[in-house]
C-alpha cells in the first residue's frame, strides 16, 4: 500500500470539509462519494497496520476526521436550532417530531 491511497483519503476528507463549511449540498453529495470510495480503499488493503509510516498519516488522518466529525455536528446542531426558532415564531411551521435525548 502507499501512501497515495491514504493521500487520497485526507484529500477527499479536505473536500468534504470545505463543502461543509459552505453549506454546499450539492458538493457535500459529492464529497461523500469520493470519501466513501477512498475510505473502502484504504480499508480494503488493510496493510498499514504494519507500516510505522502509514500507521502515523493514518492517525494524522483520523485527527482529520474527528474535525469532521465535530463540523457535522456543530452544524447538525445549529440547523436543529434554527428549526426549532422558526417554528416557535410561525406555529405553521414544520415541528420537531421528537425532542432532544438528554
Amino acid at each position: 500500500m502507499s501512501l497515495a491511497l491514504i493521500d487520497n483519503l485526507s484529500e477527499a476528507t479536505a473536500t468534504l470539509r470545505v463543502a461543509m463549511r459552505e453549506y454546499d449540498l450539492s458538493g457535500i453529495e459529492k464529497a461523500m462519494v469520493r470519501f466513501r470510495n477512498a475510505l473502502d480503499a484504504v480499508q480494503d488493503v488493510g496493510a498499514w497496520h504494519s507500516d510505522p509510516e502509514l500507521k502515523a498519516r493514518v492517525k494524522q488522518v483520523m485527527a482529520e476526521l474527528e474535525s469532521s466529525r465535530m463540523l457535522a455536528c456543530l452544524l447538525g446542531d445549529m440547523s436543529s436550532q434554527m428549526q426549532t426558532a422558526l417554528a416557535a415564531q410561525n406555529l405553521d411551521a414544520p415541528q420537531p417530531l421528537y425532542g432532544r435525548a438528554r
